[in-house]
């Protein structure tokens, strides 16, 4: 891969990022040089972020659609380097959401007219169909629902996601959560009685989105869930502040 960005150019494929994560520790200068691009490849990514939302922003427009939340954003620097230190192997140009934007919608019928929209634009574009990831046909194992699509602008890949409220709100619980404890969640981290209730959570929302009310078994499953994950998050919080004390 090769790519330019005042006036830093990088044709290795993305392997001196890599140093940060490495064994032995590199040299000071080699940690700076690799810091510096990374740094520049994510910059790299602003402005074709600030494309694929201003496109979003078009298709919600042209469809009619109501916005609940549209946003934008490039992946923290801290957040990058962890990565790459738990996967050391990987290569930089290998990262699918270094820049990436976000739109939430009221109903998944929304969605996929924004999608649709979407990619029909995409396809004009870059004469390729984006890449999909459907989580809401199959949400991940911790309950994440939501479509992510992978397209291209000025030859760079930036991550849109398509959310419905509850989707959405799903997701801040569980960000709320990680602040909250300082467990990331997010990464499967934590006790699994808090996982357990959050797959369960998931699950609540979706039968809300599709008009479906669930049998009393799953409302008093799901209520289960929610007291022993509350009970396991206040346990920890005591245990963490007499650590602390």
């Amino acid at each position: 891969m090769s790519w330019h960005i005042r006036g830093v150019r990088s044709t290795a494929p993305a392997g001196r990022c890599a140093l940060i994560g490495v064994q032995p520790l590199p040299s000071a200068d080699e940690l700076r040089e690799a810091t510096r691009v990374v740094e520049a490849f994510r910059s790299a990514h602003r402005i074709p972020m600030i494309s694929a939302r201003m496109g979003l922003r078009s298709c919600i427009h042209t469809e009619g659609l109501a916005v609940v939340e549209l946003t934008q954003r490039l992946k923290r620097m801290p957040t990058v380097v962890d990565k790459l230190r738990r996967l050391p192997t990987m290569k930089l140009s290998s990262l699918q959401d270094l820049g990436g934007c976000r739109a939430v919608f009221a109903t998944q019928a929304e969605v996929a007219r924004a999608q649709q929209r979407f990619m029909a634009n995409s396809r004009r574009r870059n004469g390729t169909e984006d890449k999909v990831r459907d989580y809401v046909a199959r949400p991940r194992d911790s309950g994440y629902r939501a479509l992510h699509l992978w397209t291209r602008y000025r030859g760079l890949r930036i991550e849109v996601q398509l959310r419905t409220q509850l989707q959405h709100r799903w997701a801040a619980n569980v960000e709320d959560l990680s602040a909250l404890t300082g467990i990331d969640y997010k990464s499967g981290e934590g006790p699994e009685e808090v996982h357990a209730w959050l797959r369960l959570l998931s699950q609540s929302y979706e039968y809300a989105e599709a008009g479906v009310r669930p049998g009393g078994r799953f409302e008093l499953e799901l209520a289960d869930a929610n007291a022993a994950a509350l009970s396991r998050i206040v346990r920890g919080a005591i245990r963490q502040e007499g650590n602390h004390g």
